[in-house]
């Protein structure tokens, strides 16, 4: 469930959360909790990052995608802890039922023992006032009570191997969505950031490191295209160029997008010359692609991009890998977008 940070004084809190419905009414949007999260949030002043992407978005005009995708980058760590808490609690219930049983059918088979070692030993002792048939009788009725068990324990862990796969699926399920972007499906900026760091440990810790390469990607003119025809056409090129990227890579390649209309592509076993060969095909592969207007089919122009490519250096860290892809990406801007730019590193 979203939570609003915590505020000591409710004069203030009281002030904000105004605030906040303010501006949710005047955008005409709906207060549900992740969109009076985000504003209360916005106002509070405490989120300098969640500020940034607000701001970055002209909080006037952005639409309840965006507003959503903010939310699931600030507060789902939040969210997905509360649904893997409750999934937990499911398994530990389903747990306990099984556990239940088999204690159930544990005595009962121990008292089954009992039964069958005091009729061997009454037809050993010849006890009087004993028949066989009375001795058949109660072992047929202790054979009975052990079925009637057996029966309730097979029930009950077909019923909870049938939980226990539909909780695996939620597991699963959440793994996908803490680590994937709501609007473009790509991976998200935690695991992109996760993924290079461990990219980059394994070249520093092997004493042959395969090389491996990054790509940073940003859309040109962005802005222009949410100025002129709305964010949700906004939303849709940011769709076709994670369309792009994840059908322009290889198959062992990671996209993800890094923020806003930048994204990040990491090409594990690739020197410079192929990532640089993998970032043109992505490069061409947009700018051929006409963007039409999802309602009406109208031409709207075409989508271009600058891209900044970059190696992996003995010794280096990811920090300073991400940093020189990011000046070569603003080298393919200032050479005019629309191009690709890459470097081999200087020997020191």
């Amino acid at each position: 469930m979203s939570q609003t940070p915590a505020t000591t004084d409710p004069a203030t809190a009281f002030a904000i959360a105004l605030r906040a419905l303010e501006r949710i009414r005047d955008l005409g949007q709906v207060p549900d909790p992740a969109t009076f999260t985000v504003w209360f949030t916005y106002f509070q002043g405490h989120n300098q990052a969640l500020n940034r992407d607000i701001e970055e978005l002209d909080p006037d005009a952005v639409s309840r995608t965006r507003l959503n995708a903010i939310h699931d980058r600030h507060f789902g760590t939040e969210r997905h802890f509360g649904q893997l808490l409750s999934v937990g609690e499911a398994l530990g219930a389903e747990t306990r039922k099984v556990e239940s049983v088999i204690r159930v059918a544990s005595g009962s088979a121990a008292g089954y023992g009992i039964d069958l070692q005091s009729a061997a030993e009454a037809l050993d002792s010849g006890a009087a006032g004993l028949s066989v048939s009375e001795l058949i009788k109660s072992l047929v009725r202790s054979t009975d009570a052990i079925q009637q068990t057996n029966a309730l324990l097979q029930a009950q862990l077909q019923q909870s191997e049938h939980q226990f796969r539909l909780l695996q699926e939620n597991m699963e399920t959440l793994r996908l969505e803490s680590m994937t972007d709501p609007l473009t499906r790509l991976a998200n900026r935690k695991y992109f950031d996760f993924s290079l760091t461990q990219a980059t440990a394994r070249a520093v810790d092997d004493e042959a490191p395969e090389p491996f390469s990054l790509a940073m990607v940003d859309i040109d003119r962005f802005k222009q295209f949410n100025d002129q025809f709305g964010h949700t056409t906004g939303d849709d090129v940011l769709r076709l160029v994670a369309f792009a990227l994840k059908n322009n890579v290889r198959s062992s390649d990671l996209v993800a997008r890094y923020g806003g209309d930048e994204f990040a592509v990491l090409l594990p076993n690739a020197p410079l010359e192929d990532a640089m060969a993998v970032g043109d095909q992505i490069r061409k592969a947009v700018a051929e692609r006409p963007l039409l207007r999802r309602t009406t089919k109208e031409m709207l122009g075409y989508v271009t991009l600058s891209i900044g490519v970059a190696a992996w250096a003995p010794g280096e860290s990811s920090e300073a890998l991400l940093e020189r892809a990011d000046r070569h990406l603003y080298e393919a801007k200032a050479n005019g977008r629309n191009c690709l730019v890459g470097a081999p590193v200087r020997p020191s």
